[in-house]
């Protein structure tokens, strides 16, 4: 099952993996948190859940199109990182796919990051991407395996609202496209319950 923030993301997946369900949580802390606990309701327990979506980048070297796996999450500013069991995993299918991927610690932000300044602030903590919904989905792994899958969009240097992001938003959608199509039978092996913990209910 994959999970995407906005309509943009969540027809990537269908085109990526036409016969899997795929749920818009929408953007940002808020409605991600209230899509995430209406599905750890209702989803079966042990499901495997990919979130998958666009990210900034925070440092020099990873390029629009490039691909992050999670292998911890936290919160912009103050938080202690959740370690996603299933990033190597994850990390593992999308490779043997022929995909290059990264797998790096995801911050989340509760509003969008732009500025050569505050990227390089939220990189000091070791993270590469920025999203706004991940952490708050995290809770969704106390039950289930869960991975978060982050295309890059914006670059240092380059934010969101940059003229050049245009250009490269082609570039980011086929990057989750192949995501989804990678990923779409994922069937991790076993659950390991010792690393669920509660975090995202901030």
């Amino acid at each position: 099952m994959f999970l995407a923030p906005l309509r943009l993301e969540a027809r990537a997946a269908r085109r990526g993996a036409a016969h899997e369900r795929v749920e818009r949580i929408g953007m940002g802390p808020a409605r991600a948190s209230v899509a995430r606990a209406r599905l750890d309701r209702s989803l079966p327990k042990g499901l495997p859940v990919v979130l998958l979506g666009l990210a900034g980048a925070l440092v020099e070297g990873v390029d629009p199109g490039d691909i992050v796996v999670a292998s911890t999450l936290e919160l912009a500013h103050g938080s202690q990182p959740v370690s996603l069991a299933y990033g190597p995993d994850a990390t593992a299918v999308l490779e043997g796919a022929g995909l290059t991927v990264r797998c790096a610690p995801v911050v989340s932000s509760p509003s969008l990051v732009s500025g050569t300044d505050a990227r390089s602030e939220l990189a000091a903590s070791g993270a590469v991407a920025v999203d706004m919904e991940s952490y708050w989905c995290a809770p969704l792994a106390r039950a289930r395996p869960f991975a978060v899958v982050r295309v890059v969009l914006d670059v240092p240097g380059r934010d969101l609202w940059s003229p050049a992001t245009a250009f490269t938003s082609a570039r980011a959608y086929r990057s989750l496209v192949r995501c989804a199509r990678a990923l779409r039978h994922w069937t991790p092996v076993s659950v390991d319950g010792s690393t669920f913990l509660e975090v995202g209910d901030r």
